[in-house]
């Protein structure tokens, strides 16, 4: 803080302010002493009806009830933080379980195409497997025919028109030996 300088008028002891008699203060200190004094009277009577309001039971309440909202506030804050954290988990674990779900749906979708397939296969090699017994059902019919045939020839019977094969011709007989047999396999016995 600067110092300041004041002047002060030094008044002996044994000056009294009767004998000053002829000093006067001036009129503008007067006022202004009369305005300070109602400023601090106003400031005074201003404190004392701020400081009567302030303590008064509604005011207490009222400050009371906002301290609670703003622990209620805050509270509230909190649990929306915790809510929103776990709709964040739950949003991944829906996503996730969609990606699954989506996996799932294409393996099963294979699977179920694999499995088409293997049953179109099976039916397809039964269907097969029939006509094959059947075509090896007459191939060996046929090799009996041509067995009794050849028994008959190599014994010197000739062969009856019922089991005669359609294209069989006469000049087929040269050797009975030279006879050739269609086998079920597609090989032929000499």
């Amino acid at each position: 803080m600067a110092p300041t300088s004041h002047r002060y008028s030094l008044l002996s002891m044994d000056e009294s302010p009767e004998n000053l008699g002829d000093r006067k203060l001036p009129v503008w200190v007067g006022i202004l002493l009369s305005l300070l004094v109602v400023v601090v009277v106003g400031l005074s009577v201003a404190v004392g009806v701020l400081a009567a309001k302030a303590n008064s039971p509604a005011c207490k309440d009222g400050l009371r009830a906002e301290q609670e909202c703003r622990n209620i506030t805050h509270l509230l804050e909190q649990e929306l933080t915790q809510a929103q954290e776990v709709l964040r988990g739950t949003e991944a674990q829906a996503a996730t379980c969609n990606q699954t779900v989506e996996t799932l749906m294409i393996s099963l979708k294979e699977k179920a195409g694999g499995h088409k397939q293997q049953e179109l296969v099976q039916k397809l090699q039964g269907e097969e497997i029939k006509t094959l017994n059947q075509s090896l059902q007459n191939k060996s019919s046929e090799l009996q025919k041509k067995s009794a045939e050849l028994e008959q020839l190599r014994s010197g019977h000739p062969p009856t028109p019922s089991h005669a094969p359609s294209s069989f011709q006469p000049q087929d007989l040269g050797s009975p030996l030279a006879l050739k047999i269609p086998i079920a396999l597609g090989t032929e016995l000499e």
